[in-house]
């Protein structure tokens, strides 16, 4: 009998001290779609989407797995392999098993695979039987066919950035097919406030009233620009994160650090202009 091994349930419970502030609404949406209808969430990095199915899931109480594609992805990476220790070989189960077999264990599961567009065309048809009515998936190699038992449930969701960014995929029809897919965007800069204000509890009194307000300003204008690179939410808690410890001037130069070329000088006087800051 081959020896399948993974780890213990409570590896995949959802940290509980998330700070997400859910100024789209999404909760909402994925208290209805949970469990029912595999999601794609579609967007610009650094938006908050695989945050707000982690900070749901901690809602809850649901385990989730959290799994990076990438194109160098192969199915043994997703279904499992085995592996070589001492006199035995036992099965190590990959993301899309061990999904089966805690949603089964503790009633419900969220998968969620990040950047799944930069799994390749034939990594993604992998997928498929898990997605739609068969909810399985059969894996010679370890002897099995796994599915959910009466009453356990498995939710997939996807995070991908635009098409635009290098290192991804067109998604297959067939796996488009089985998704709802949803927009999340960059944030209006009224809400992006209150997402930097949360994460900023405790370091807001180390900064002036005014300067979330101007970086929230220099990320929209990086949004709105031909530049190669744009700040985003992620960026903006990162920079006032640096005001808050190493002063106005010294964050802004490490900011500055993320574009190249003539986009340094572009952004470099919008800074000028933003804060008043001429940077050396």
């Amino acid at each position: 009998m081959i020896q399948i091994e993974r780890l213990p349930a409570s590896e995949y419970t959802p940290a509980k001290n998330l700070v997400y502030v859910d100024v789209f609404g999404l909760h909402d949406l994925y208290k209805d779609m949970a469990y029912r209808a595999n999601l794609i969430l579609v967007g610009p990095k650094g938006t908050g989407k695989t945050l707000s199915v982690a900070s749901f899931a901690a809602k809850d109480d649901a385990a989730i797995i959290t799994y990076d594609c990438s194109e160098d992805v192969r199915r043994s990476n997703l279904i499992g392999q085995n592996y070589l220790r001492g006199g035995e070989t036992p099965f190590i189960l990959g993301p899309l098993t061990t999904a089966f077999e805690i949603a089964n264990e503790t009633g419900k599961c969220i998968l969620a695979c990040e950047e799944i567009n930069a799994l390749s065309p034939q990594m993604q048809k992998i997928l498929n039987s898990i997605s739609d009515f068969r909810c399985k998936i059969e894996v010679p190699e370890a002897g099995r066919v796994f599915r959910l038992n009466e009453g356990a449930k498995l939710w997939l969701v996807g995070t991908m950035n635009t098409a635009a960014y290098a290192g991804v995929y067109a998604l297959n029809e067939d796996l488009k097919s089985r998704f709802r897919m949803v927009d999340v965007n960059y944030p209006a800069p009224k809400d992006e406030k209150q997402i930097v204000l949360a994460a900023a509890v405790g370091k807001a009194a180390l900064l002036k009233p005014q300067v979330i307000e101007q970086v929230i300003l220099l990320a929209h204008e990086t949004r709105q620009k031909a530049l190669d690179y744009a700040l985003s939410t992620r960026d903006v808690m990162q920079i006032v994160d640096d005001i808050a410890y190493l002063g106005q001037e010294k964050a802004l130069r490490v900011a500055i650090g993320k574009f190249e070329g003539v986009d340094k000088s572009t952004v470099a006087e919008r800074i000028t202009s933003i804060f008043g800051v001429k940077l050396k």
